[in-house]
């Protein structure tokens, strides 16, 4: 990227916002379809449908990789008003506190419903037990998208500080001009750099048994190198103007293409070889991702009281909904509702609990704090977002 005042639009762009706190809700369907998958998940149920596994594996191709694009977008955009170590402490106090209070109030009674799923009460309390003192995977669970975000965060405020031409860095004119005139062509071509890098460092990662061990579990290295690449882009995308205009555009051909390439994602699902669906994978994410981009830009850029509602409380939401999933999907199989009734309702329900919790903790300044990373709920909106926003999953 060459040196220069980044060439970015005045006015804030809420589509942004609205996508970031979409991205994080939609844990909510994807959770409550792994409930009751046939192939199983972290609580056990007797009703399965193998439809909800492609239910559930649609969402996963590109939520997490447009997730971390919002991410890095959000990064480089605050790297232009703050300097890099108060933007990343901000970062950490604002991921870090919730990380921690919800280690030790959401993932307890996440686990202990997890447990009673397979065992009765007394046998479930051991299981229990033993696990949270024996696996570092079983307190981390959902929570690993904040440990992947602050080592992003992070390495990117440290190269921030080294260079700090970087703060002010933009595309160069040459690639930005065509990136925009050649938008399809320039998605493929990114789609496969990222499904190959994908496909060979966790495959390697993976062959070195590298992701056997505890620290691993915790850590989540083969996590970090799958978002690497996508919180790049969204660096990128920031200081490229002419180049986020033209991924802010529907363009059929781009749909119908991610159609195509999810279609024969979900065909080579688990009957392929791992690192060809992770280049699969990767294609179908870089076109469904600019699909939504735009449907998010063309429908969403403008101010609303329910998204702006949904934006501020998404975080919450995101940290308290697989609890209530693994407990609500426990009362429906224990009713024995179909998977299809089940799922419906476990999500609703679901969305119903989290967001009232989130309107909760967001009238407490003590909760605030716990569970949003912020000091007190009636902080000036401006600096808010843009130094502690967190960019959904």
């Amino acid at each position: 990227m060459d040196a220069g005042s980044p060439r970015r639009p005045s006015a804030r762009q809420h589509y942004w916002d609205t996508l970031r706190a979409a991205l994080m809700l939609l844990g909510i369907p994807y959770h409550s379809a792994l409930a009751f998958q046939a192939g199983g998940w972290i609580v056990a149920t007797h009703q399965h449908s193998p439809v909800l596994d492609y239910v559930a594996e649609t969402i996963h191709l590109f939520r997490m990789p447009a997730f971390f694009l919002v991410a890095g977008y959000f990064a480089a955009l605050s790297l232009t008003k703050y300097p890099p170590a108060g933007w990343f402490r901000a970062r950490l106090a604002r991921l870090g506190i919730p990380f921690l209070a919800s280690l030790v109030t959401i993932i307890p009674v996440l686990n202990i419903g997890c447990e009673l799923s397979n065992f009765a009460p007394a046998a479930a309390l051991d299981s229990w037990r033993h696990l949270s003192v024996t696996s570092g995977g079983y307190w981390v669970r959902h929570l690993w998208f904040i440990i992947v975000l602050l080592y992003l965060c992070g390495a990117t405020a440290l190269a921030a500080q080294i260079w700090p031409r970087l703060r002010a860095a933009v595309l160069p004119e040459r690639i930005d001009r065509w990136t925009a005139r050649r938008p399809l062509a320039a998605l493929l071509l990114l789609g496969v750099a990222v499904g190959l890098f994908e496909a060979v460092t966790i495959e390697l990662f993976y062959s070195a048994h590298l992701n056997t061990t505890l620290p691993q579990e915790i850590l989540r290295l083969d996590d970090l190198l799958g978002a690497l690449p996508w919180f790049v882009l969204g660096l990128i995308l920031q200081r490229g103007p002419r180049t986020l205009a033209a991924m802010g555009e529907r363009r059929a051909g781009v749909a119908v293409l991610a159609v195509a390439a999810t279609a024969l994602a979900l065909v080579l699902y688990g009957h392929s070889w791992p690192p060809l669906y992770r280049f699969v994978g990767a294609i179908s994410a870089m076109l469904v991702t600019q699909v939504i981009l735009s449907v998010a830009r063309q429908s969403f850029d403008r101010a609303s009281p329910v998204t702006d509602r949904l934006v501020r409380g998404s975080f919450v939401v995101y940290l308290f909904h697989v609890p209530v999933i693994v407990w609500l999907a426990l009362i429906a199989d224990g009713i024995g509702l179909p998977p299809a009734i089940g799922f419906v309702l476990v999500a609703s329900g679901t969305l119903a609990t989290t967001l009232a919790i989130a309107a909760l903790v967001e009238r407490s300044p003590v909760l605030s704090l716990l569970y949003s990373g912020t000091r007190s709920v009636a902080r000036p909106r401006a600096r808010r977002d843009a130094m502690t926003a967190v960019p959904a999953e």
